[in-house]
Order: C-alpha cells, then sequence, then structure tokens
C-alpha cells in the first residue's frame, strides 16, 4: 500500500486578482512545489525534490485538487475540472487557480495579501527516489488523487512515513501509521463542535503516539530546542487534551 506524502514550502510567485472586470472571481497563481531545494531538519536527515520529479505525473494529466489547510471541504479549484492547472518549469511546480467565488475563497486572498498565510502544501506519492548521506532524493512523484494547499503552516510536517519510522527507531517504539490529513479533518471537526466519534478519538491517540515518539527522539538527539519543537510540543498539548475528552 503506498503511503500519501505531505511537503509543505515557503510561498513563492504568489499573484491573486481578479479574473474578471467586475472583481467576482478571483485568480491565484503560486508556487506549489520548489525543486532543488534542501529541507530542513526531519529528524536526523533532510530531504530535495529532484528537477523533473513531477514530468511523468504532470504528462499524465493528474486529477489535483486546490484547498486550503488540507482541508476538502475548503475546494477552491480541481485540475479535472478546468479551474486549476499545474504547470513545471526548472525551479518546481506552479499552480494557477480560478477560485471559486465562495467566501473561503475571499477569506485566502485577505489572508495572502496581507502575508498572514505564507505557504504551501502538497499531497503526493513517491514513485522513484534514493538516498544521498542523510539527504533523501525524491526523482518521481504522483500527483493523481492527491492536493496543492494554501496552509496556515503544516499541520503535521513530522509524520511522513519515513520520519515516522526514525522516530520510532530512536525512541524504540513503533506508533501506528497516521494520515495527516484525517486528522486534521478530525481536529476541525472537535473545533466545529461535533462530538469526537470512537474512530476519530483512536486517530488522535494514534496521531499524539507518534508526535510523542519523534519529540523523545529529538529530545535525544538535539537537545537545543527550536521553534518547529515548541510548536511540535504545542500540538502535542493540543492532542493530549482531546485525546481525553
Amino acid at each position: 500500500m503506498r503511503t500519501r506524502e505531505m511537503r509543505a514550502f515557503p510561498l513563492t510567485d504568489l499573484q491573486v486578482r481578479a479574473a474578471d472586470e467586475d472583481g467576482g472571481r478571483l485568480r491565484f497563481r503560486g508556487r506549489a512545489i520548489i525543486y532543488d531545494s534542501l529541507s530542513e531538519d526531519m529528524g536526523g536527515w533532510r530531504e530535495r525534490i529532484m528537477p523533473g520529479a513531477a514530468t511523468r505525473t504532470l504528462a499524465a494529466n493528474p486529477d489535483v485538487r486546490f484547498l486550503i489547510n488540507h482541508d476538502p471541504n475548503l475546494l477552491l479549484a480541481r485540475t479535472a475540472a478546468g479551474t486549476a492547472t499545474l504547470s513545471e518549469d526548472d525551479a518546481g511546480v506552479m499552480v494557477d487557480a480560478d477560485m471559486a467565488d465562495v467566501s473561503y475563497a475571499r477569506d485566502l486572498a485577505v489572508l495572502l495579501e496581507r502575508g498572514d498565510l505564507n505557504q504551501m502544501s502538497f499531497g503526493f506519492w513517491v514513485t522513484a527516489d534514493g538516498w544521498s548521506g542523510n539527504t533523501h532524493e525524491v526523482f518521481g512523484i504522483d500527483l493523481d488523487g492527491g492536493d496543492v494547499s494554501a496552509v496556515t503552516y503544516p499541520a503535521f510536517a513530522a509524520t511522513s512515513a519515513e520520519l515516522r519510522a526514525e522516530a520510532a527507531r530512536r525512541a524504540g517504539r513503533t506508533p501506528s501509521a497516521v494520515e495527516p490529513e484525517a486528522v486534521t479533518r478530525a481536529l476541525a471537526e472537535l473545533r466545529a463542535g461535533k462530538v469526537l466519534s470512537a474512530a476519530n478519538r483512536q486517530l488522535v491517540q494514534d496521531a499524539r503516539d507518534a508526535l510523542d515518539a519523534l519529540l523523545e527522539a529529538a529530545d535525544r538527539s538535539a537537545p537545543e530546542t527550536g521553534y518547529p519543537l515548541e510548536r511540535a510540543r504545542h500540538r502535542l498539548r493540543e492532542l493530549d487534551l482531546l485525546a481525553r475528552l
């Protein structure tokens, strides 16, 4: 079974403008994937999306959704509908979208223009990769059925399959596999006042265990805590509270 990955990058080449003269619809343009850029430390290893990694999948016209924070309820555009297009250049992959005329698209435009929201993330499957020392090099990705998202920050930036395995190995634990988008949906439902189901309660607990193992490994390998670890600890406290509901 393939494991879906998510990665986030700073939002560059950003343009948000009215798509027609009456200012109704909004057009979005931004870089969803950055090539040949070394990631931050992901728990003892780094990652680089290699140039051309998306060439094959883009040639197959993948069905990719443009979302906010990977939330399927906040759909802005979709390649299958012709309202979003992905294009590749030497620097990576750009997304152009004719955003739906919905309130959250207008809200997003305000946040982007203010600079409050300044990252993009994409969901994908690895089709070809390798390692150069401690750097994970991704040579091929599959975007069909995935998404590109404007994100406040990566909700669970450290929940890729490789990082979970590394955290478990270092901490001597085996946390359950967690799909980050599923956890994000569960948290959104809770914040909306919905009752936490038994399945979602277990999902939150599994996410808490995975993040707890990661933090234990990080504490041993890098005692100096920085902003990413503090943010992770904040999310862990949030998950801990939710798991007790």
